[in-house]
């Protein structure tokens, strides 16, 4: 899943992508979110989708380990289709060592997968692939923590847009050009379980749209995005009311639970 936001390039102030965001650490939590169909395009061959998206992140006072499963059945006119995704992860504190495993599975057969390692160098990064060649690029690359961070320190100073190279890890599509913008938001989403809404208290919030472009050299304006996520993004670094938006369909995820680890570095 794009991580861990549709804005136009050329109007967008360009904050340094991760400034102070290392002052900013995210809690360790588990968030459970089932899945359905949003939106699908009158051409969409997708009619209805179910699933469930698991979310763990842990402090390790060195860094972040993170493990995401996404499962979901998307009924297509005459078959379906059951994707399984999953992902383990190690994220430095500083952002400058990413160490990712992924594996995707249709309808029970491996379909894809990385792994390897993300180094970042100021304004240079470079991915070295376990089964694949290694990629470098002449450009500030954020990791996926280090992303939700900066979103962070970006909305905590009062900027309402953020705009970086992000990591993905796929091996075709290493990194996308993410664009947020980013609005105050004060309610808590109604397709939140019952259970949940209480650990919100208190807690402030943004609403944040992000669309993900190919690092093409084309601006916002004219790239076609790929990929767009928006959600309620809480200052302790837990996302509610989140749709993931695939272009011709997307995903409704709604957050069904909530386990806040005590501790942390």
């Amino acid at each position: 899943m794009k991580h861990f936001l549709i804005i136009q390039a050329s109007i967008i102030a360009i904050i340094p992508a991760f400034a102070g965001a290392e002052e900013i650490t995210l809690p360790g939590h588990r968030a459970v979110y089932e899945l359905s169909l949003g939106k699908s395009e009158n051409n969409a061959t997708v009619v209805g989708a179910e699933g469930r998206y698991v979310f763990d992140l842990e402090d390790v006072c060195s860094g972040y380990t993170l493990n995401e499963r996404l499962v979901v059945r998307l009924a297509r006119e005459g078959d379906t289709v059951l994707t399984d995704y999953r992902l383990s992860a190690y994220e430095a504190a500083d952002g400058e060592l990413y160490r990712f495993s992924t594996e995707t599975e249709f309808n029970g057969l491996t379909g894809q997968s990385a792994e390897g390692n993300l180094s970042v160098d100021g304004e240079s990064a470079e991915v070295d692939y376990k089964t694949a060649d290694d990629v470098k690029f002449d450009e500030q690359v954020l990791a996926p923590l280090a992303h939700i961070r900066a979103i962070l320190e970006a909305a905590n100073a009062g900027e309402d847009r953020h705009a970086a190279t992000v990591f993905d890890g796929d091996v075709d599509k290493p990194v996308f050009f993410a664009v947020t913008r980013i609005a105050t938001n004060d309610a808590v989403a109604e397709n939140t379980a019952e259970d949940v809404v209480g650990q919100f208290e208190g807690i402030d919030s943004w609403r944040i749209d992000s669309v993900y472009f190919p690092p093409s050299g084309d601006t916002a304006d004219t790239a076609i995005p790929e990929f767009r996520f928006t959600g309620t993004l809480y200052a302790n670094g837990v996302v509610n009311d989140l749709m993931l938006d695939y272009g011709d369909f997307a995903l409704n995820a709604a957050l069904q639970e909530l386990e806040v680890y005590e501790g942390g570095c």
